[in-house]
């Protein structure tokens, strides 16, 4: 019989950006530490929901019931024919990640499209984080495919992000961060007074 867990908040997650950047690498890294190299292209999206521990300011004793957040994440296929689907999505969103792949400029310039669809539904003030995804390409990429961080800085300065991530999910680096950071910034923004374990 499975334990039951105090689940204190329930987050929606949202992952955009072009297809073919790596959202579904990023996905699966995160909620099944997995990687697969022949990832298809997601139709649609993908689902699924995960929970990260938490624990009170106030809870001074270590034998507390353990407690946690839901993270429900949303994986949208960013290829043409799925953008009309995505609008109807999005209400209710508490954070987002948007994602372009580091040695792919045309998926990096596209980013423009995908936070004005995600502002012009969700109006409240929402955490987003920029995510680079595929880090371990940039070694053996060309300087003309790279995209260079003071474009990406001026990205994050221009739309107010609330940070930004290279990752890789190959690699699996910096993919728990950035979650875990998501996590944090939705828990101050709704003036939680819980941290992460």
């Amino acid at each position: 019989m499975r334990p039951f867990k105090e689940v204190v908040y329930c987050f929606k997650i949202v992952i955009l950006g072009s297809g073919g950047v790596g959202k579904t690498c990023l996905f699966n890294r995160y909620c099944f530490n997995s990687f697969h190299m022949d990832t298809e292209m997601t139709i649609g999206l993908n689902f699924h929901s995960t929970y990260l521990n938490i624990k009170f300011d106030d809870d001074k004793e270590s034998n507390s019931e353990d407690k946690y957040i839901v993270n429900s994440i949303f994986d949208f296929g960013g290829q043409e024919r799925f953008k009309s689907l995505i609008p109807r999505l999005l209400n209710g969103t508490d954070g987002a990640l948007l994602v372009f792949d580091l040695v792919s400029y045309s998926s990096f310039q596209q980013l423009n499209y995908w936070y004005d669809l995600l502002k012009t539904i969700n109006d409240k003030k929402i955490p987003v984080l920029l995510v680079g995804s595929k880090s371990d390409l940039l070694e053996n990429s060309s300087e003309m495919e790279i995209v260079k961080e003071n474009n990406i800085m001026e990205f994050v300065k221009k739309y107010n992000l609330d940070g930004f991530y290279k990752t890789s999910s190959l690699e699996n680096y910096n993919v728990l961060t950035a979650f875990k950071e998501l996590n944090r910034l939705m828990l101050s923004y709704y003036n939680f007074n819980a941290i992460l374990i």
